[in-house]
């Protein structure tokens, strides 16, 4: 089940689980490509890899350029997609379509798109590693407009594990991660935040990127997994208070 020399492409792997999962592979001998938007960050993340690891940039939002980048690729191994659903957060009555509609094209149409140009790329008996979120699985209020995203990824990708096989596919479902893509939150709210999280949970702690990252690693080693939605939620779906 090991990695070593795989070429691994990590669609949103500047920063946060994708790339606390970069890092991890690239330590265990991988050759992890990481993609993203912005080039500035890229270049900082990149930095902090090992050599044989490789940055480039895409706009997930974009057929063409998502085109583009498996062109430069080449041939990989696996692909993992590990992007933001964007700010489809609140009520549901008061939730903005417009909100939902942008979350869908950040996320699921750039998971679809993606999936699709990766098979020319694919190699036979690779792997695709889509990571969601708990909202797709769990019943937490204000967060409609993210189920709605997570839960037609994780739809989409079982029909995918037959249609595509032998390739296989996954789902990972995080829980709440201390990352980054908190960070638009005040430090004392976020914390709070997060406090009051990690005391409901059974787990009794929020997530690290790192947790994230070590099942990242062992769904796209282990041959024998696909078809599956893992939840790494800290026990967010079973518990409820």
């Amino acid at each position: 089940m090991s990695l070593a020399t795989d070429r691994i492409l990590i669609i949103g792997g500047s920063s946060g689980m994708g790339l606390a999962t970069a890092r991890r592979l690239g330590a265990a001998g991988a050759r992890p490509i990481i993609a993203g938007r912005n080039a500035a960050r890229l270049g900082d993340a990149l930095a902090t890899l090992p050599a044989g690891a490789s940055a480039e940039t895409v706009d997930f939002a974009d057929e063409a350029s998502i085109a583009a980048l498996f062109e430069r690729v080449g041939a990989i191994d696996h692909l993992m997609l590990c992007a933001s659903s964007g700010a489809a957060w609140g009520p549901f009555a008061t939730l903005e379509t417009a909100a939902v509609r942008t979350a869908f094209d950040n996320k699921f149409w750039g998971y679809w798109m993606a999936t699709r140009l990766a098979l020319p790329h694919l190699a036979e008996r690779g792997s695709i590693l889509m990571v969601t979120g708990a909202a797709g699985r769990a019943a937490m209020p204000g967060t409609s407009g993210l189920a709605a995203v997570n839960a037609a990824i994780a739809g989409f990708a079982r029909t995918l594990a037959v249609e595509l096989a032998p390739r296989r596919v996954n789902v990972l479902s995080p829980g709440l991660v201390d990352t980054d893509a908190y960070g638009w939150m005040p430090t004392d709210a976020r914390s709070a935040f997060f406090a009051d999280t990690a005391a409901k949970l059974p787990a009794g702690r929020i997530g690290a990127a790192d947790d994230i990252a070590a099942m990242a690693e062992t769904m796209l080693a282990n041959p024998f997994l696909t078809g599956a939605v893992i939840d790494l939620d800290g026990g967010a779906s079973l518990h409820r208070g």
